[in-house]
């Protein structure tokens, strides 16, 4: 790691989320229905300060790191921005301030906007936490500490009728999820012999095994269970299309478009990375996996009729992808799926941004009961149209690059360097992968054609666009699509030598000597 820098630009940013919610919850008595707006000026703070280690990184090559000592036991506390950390911190920090941006004109007409932007606040500083941490206990302390928040979000300001329940179902999915991290986290320390928690450490030492034990593939699978329940990729999925449908738009903005990435950036530091043998003696069936999960989203997608469960699912099917890429252990795939975390996250939110709008200017969810949208929210359509599309994987938009990579990916898996034979189980796993596109751009037609397109009912002939705190974020968003898609290099090139570096990959020169 490179030597801490001078001002500890990241720290700071976590605490600025930190002090700003606080200050927000104790002082909401007398911040009342401003709190919106301060929590907006807190959370854009965050970003100011995420410039200079994202200005390294970009412009200068990085690595960004800041440490402190923790203990003896514990080893150091560290914030480690590199490549392999670069695309989903960024969509965090990105699509958090915009989701802030755009709670404001949410919760236009809601009670209680203190105590919601406080937990919206904590629940930025968690997911950012999540993705900069180096050491096992401080990650599996910033990976709880993103649950809490969430759970009080769709606790209090979900749906009244189901609120409890699904509340419920998000914390026992995800605390399931976080005991197989904590036993494999044991394992893992254990194991390496480590003095300290520190992941670099345990990952020098794990370095030493040659091939892939049944231990190490054990931990390997309690991690992967974790993580994948964070994905909720089939079939332990079924906490998401609630949570995601039933809490409130700007948390469903960050549930789907940041928090599921978490687990599959976990999934690449601590299992392509850490426990590289392992995960490339099991990567087939990870990748097997999120085949069935694009399969299974996307039908899934298809038959609703709930607006926000439509694109719930549509999530589902998109973790899929890049479970699959993920699984196909080469350069192309591997990139390509890091890549498309900015790229759903952008997307997703985008289109979870629109669906509310609709919702909060017509007060209606069933797609059946709604159409010819356009007319009356064109800004909200258009920008609903390039979400729509980019999902689609439909160029030039960033979807489509990270979709390219990720199918390459799986057919350069099935001719790997060393064997003269085609590989007839990636080859069919890769062609089923691609084939799912068409679920993609069918859900997504459907999404479109259905809210926007067509006739609209009498009783959505008042409609009108929707305030400019939430067609603003929107607009955001649409620009960002459109410049990562024409200019993907300023993420790939940062991106690639992160994964090429990974041990055991399948590199580019297999196919290009």
């Amino acid at each position: 790691m490179q030597a801490p820098v001078e001002i500890p630009f990241m720290t700071l940013s976590l605490v600025v989320l930190f002090v700003g919610g606080l200050l927000i919850y104790l002082l909401k008595g007398k911040i009342g229905d401003n709190a919106g707006k301060i929590a907006v000026a807190f959370s854009g703070l965050a970003v100011a300060l995420m410039v200079p280690p994202f200005f390294r990184i970009v412009v200068e090559g990085g690595p960004a790191y800041e440490g402190m000592k923790w203990s003896i036991l514990l080893g150091e506390f560290g914030l480690y921005l590199d490549g392999i950390a670069f695309p989903i911190t960024f969509a965090v920090v990105i699509l958090g301030f915009l989701s802030t941006i755009y709670a404001v004109g949410y919760t236009s007409h809601e009670h209680s906007k203190p105590s919601f932007f406080a937990n919206l606040l904590f629940f930025l500083m968690g997911m950012q936490w999540v993705t900069l941490a180096t050491n096992l206990i401080e990650f599996f302390i910033a990976w709880e500490l993103m649950l809490v928040p969430s759970y009080f979000l769709i606790l209090f300001w979900g749906l009244p009728e189901t609120r409890k329940r699904t509340a419920l179902k998000f914390w026992l999915y995800t605390q399931s999820g976080a005991v197989c991290i904590l036993i494999g986290f044991g394992l893992l320390y254990f194991l390496s012999g480590a003095s300290s928690f520190e992941l670099a450490t345990i990952q020098a030492l794990l370095a030493t095994y040659i091939g892939a034990s049944d231990l190490l593939k054990l931990i390997f699978i309690l991690l992967a269970a974790g993580f994948l329940v964070k994905m909720a990729v089939f079939p332990i999925h079924w906490w998401l299309p609630p949570v995601h449908a039933e809490a409130p738009t700007p948390i469903s903005v960050l549930l789907s478009g940041a928090m599921i990435e978490t687990g599959a950036y976990a999934l690449v530091r601590f299992g392509t990375i850490t426990l590289g043998p392992a995960a490339a003696s099991l990567s087939f069936f990870v990748a097997a996996i999120g085949v069935v999960t694009m399969f299974y989203g996307g039908f899934m997608a298809l038959v609703q009729k709930d607006i926000k469960r439509l694109l719930a699912y549509s999530s589902v099917s998109q973790m899929g992808y890049v479970l699959f890429a993920l699984g196909t252990f080469t350069v192309y795939g591997v990139s390509g799926g890091m890549f498309h975390l900015i790229n759903h996250a952008f997307s997703k939110g985008l289109l979870f941004m629109a669906a509310g709008t609709v919702m909060h200017q017509t007060g209606i969810r069933n797609v059946d009961k709604l159409g010819g949208l356009s007319n009356k929210m064109p800004i909200t359509a258009f920008m609903a149209a390039i979400g729509m599309m980019s999902i689609a994987g439909s160029p030039p938009l960033s979807g489509f690059a990270s979709e390219w990579m990720m199918f390459l990916g799986g057919f350069h898996a099935a001719t790997p360097p060393g064997l003269e034979t085609i590989s007839i189980a990636w080859l069919l796993l890769s062609v089923l992968a691609v084939s799912s596109t068409i679920m993609s751009a069918g859900y997504m037609l459907r999404f479109f054609w259905k809210v926007f397109l067509g006739p609209h009912p009498d009783e959505l002939e008042g409609t009108t666009e929707g305030p400019r705190w939430m067609t603003i974020p929107m607009i955001v968003l649409g620009f960002l699509i459109v410049l990562f898609g024409i200019f993907s290099g300023l993420a790939l090139d940062i991106i690639v030598p992160a994964v090429e570096a990974i041990p055991n990959i399948i590199p580019f020169e297999a196919i290009h000597p």
